[in-house]
Formats: structure tokens, C-alpha cells, sequence
């Protein structure tokens, strides 16, 4: 991330044992939802790895339990293992006397390993000669308030293969210290709501809210931008599922599910 970047100043501040967050943080229907959910819940659990010397953060599942409130955040960090190549940790976020959200985070020490390959040297992607993302008007109307895509410079492409995909370059970090594991897994949330506007059409259903989201990568992202090329399945029953491949300009760096809970719409 760069020095502009930083310079803005984190969403999330820590006064004492309480989070605050930006209005920027928020969704569309009031409170923070799960991309900065997720980038405060598990960022902190990145933080604290890195400060522990945990190694990488490989993956991260994150639990959807309320909307969460801007301000008067608590936050429980546990480890569940610690030692070896791989450690597991928990973090709770908690408002106003209730759980708001669950997160676990997998970390893992690096191992030298012979003939496989490392990180690409040259990039295959240029997401800043992308056509820049523009709300379709069925979203504009539905949607007044969208803090969290304000943070975010989008791009809109089609790669090779046909696969409409998204590229995001955030415009201020998450936390005081580096968590890139948790700014690709913001960036991921998302996803559903992209596979509405590639649709170009709102779907029978009013609403489309995801009661989790999980990450795995494959190797750290590298610059400034991710990428994600999402595909949705929803059902008559109510239930969904948004997946997504995640690059960074250098190619695929990982993957991300989401279980969307599909609202009936008003009678």
C-alpha cells in the first residue's frame, strides 16, 4: 500500500479497548456490514500475527451475526493453537452487550520447498487502464448509502475467457499497520452485490445479505489492486451461494464463498 494511501488515515482507530470506525465504513442499509466486518475482525487478528512472527495468513472465515454499530466496539482475540508451522486464531466483536460477529484466521510459517514456483515477476493484468465501474441506476435508486464502495477505486473489465470481473484499489487503509490478507477479504464481500449489477436486472428477492464470507490464498497479493471474477447460484428456497477467483495484477492469488440468505419480496 502506498504512502498516499497511509497518509489518509486508517477506517478503524482504537480508543482503549474500544474500535471506532469511519462513516465510510457502512453499508447500504445503516451499521457495517461484512467487508469492513471482515477487515476489522480478522485485520486485527492479522496485526497480532504479524507482531507474534505467525507467518502468513493462509485463510480466514468470518461469521455475520448483526450489523455492526461505527462506534463502541469491544473485540476478543483468542488463539486457539499456537506453535509449529500453523496457528489458528478467534476474534469476537462485540456491541452493546451482544455478539456482532465471529472470525477464525489460519496462519502458516514459510518452508523452503524446491522446483515449485514463487511469485510472478511480471504482471499479466493493468487495471488502471480498465473502464471505471459505473452504478447501474436500478442500484442507484436502491441504494443511497454506500460508504464502503466510496473507499474503493473500481474498474470494470472482461478477461479472456469471458469472465466479467471487478478490480479495486482502496484509497486508505484499514488499520495503523499493514493487513493485506484483510483488505482482499473486504474487497471480497462484495461479490454478491457485483453479481446483481453484471445481471444488469435486480433479482426477485428483496434483499440478498450474506451470513458469512471465507478466503483462501494461495500467496500474498502484491500492489495496489485485486480483482475478483464472481459467479452466483441462488434457489427458490431462499438459499444462495456467491463465489469468486481473486487476482492481483501479477495473476490468481486465491478464492472466496459466500452463503447469501435471499429475502422473499413483499407480497
Amino acid at each position: 500500500m502506498n504512502a498516499t494511501v497511509q497518509d489518509l488515515g486508517p477506517v478503524f482507530r482504537r480508543d482503549g479497548d474500544i474500535w471506532q470506525a469511519l462513516p465510510q465504513a457502512q453499508g447500504p442499509f445503516g451499521g457495517m456490514h461484512g467487508g469492513a466486518v471482515s477487515a476489522l475482525a480478522v485485520g486485527e487478528m492479522e496485526a497480532t500475527g504479524a507482531a507474534k512472527g505467525l507467518g502468513a495468513l493462509v485463510s480466514a472465515n468470518l461469521y455475520l451475526l448483526r450489523p455492526l454499530p461505527l462506534t463502541g466496539i469491544s473485540s476478543k482475540v483468542t488463539a486457539v493453537r499456537e506453535g509449529g508451522r500453523v496457528a489458528v486464531f478467534e476474534n469476537e466483536l462485540w456491541a452493546g452487550g451482544k455478539l456482532q460477529a465471529k472470525a477464525s484466521a489460519c496462519f502458516q510459517q514459510p518452508a523452503a520447498v524446491e522446483g515449485l514456483p514463487g511469485t510472478p515477476e511480471e504482471p499479466v493484468f493493468h487495471p488502471e487502464n480498465f473502464a471505471r465501474w459505473e452504478r447501474p441506476e436500478f442500484f442507484k435508486s436502491a441504494s443511497t448509502n454506500q460508504g464502503f464502495l466510496d473507499l474503493c477505486d473500481i474498474r470494470d473489465t472482461t478477461h479472456e475467457d469471458g469472465t466479467h470481473a471487478k478490480w479495486f484499489r482502496l484509497k486508505r487503509s484499514f488499520h495503523e499497520t499493514p493487513t493485506p490478507f484483510s483488505a482482499v477479504m473486504a474487497v471480497a464481500d462484495v461479490s454478491t452485490l457485483f453479481t446483481v449489477t453484471d445481471a444488469g436486472a435486480r433479482p426477485n428477492a428483496a434483499g440478498w445479505p450474506n451470513a458469512d464470507l471465507s478466503l483462501h490464498l494461495s500467496r500474498a497479493p502484491r500492489g495496489e489492486w485485486i480483482g475478483t471474477a464472481q459467479r452466483g447460484s441462488w434457489h427458490g428456497d431462499g438459499r444462495g451461494l456467491t463465489e469468486a477467483e481473486i487476482f492481483d495484477a501479477y495473476g490468481r492469488i486465491g478464492r472466496s464463498c459466500q452463503s447469501v440468505v435471499l429475502l422473499p419480496p413483499p407480497a
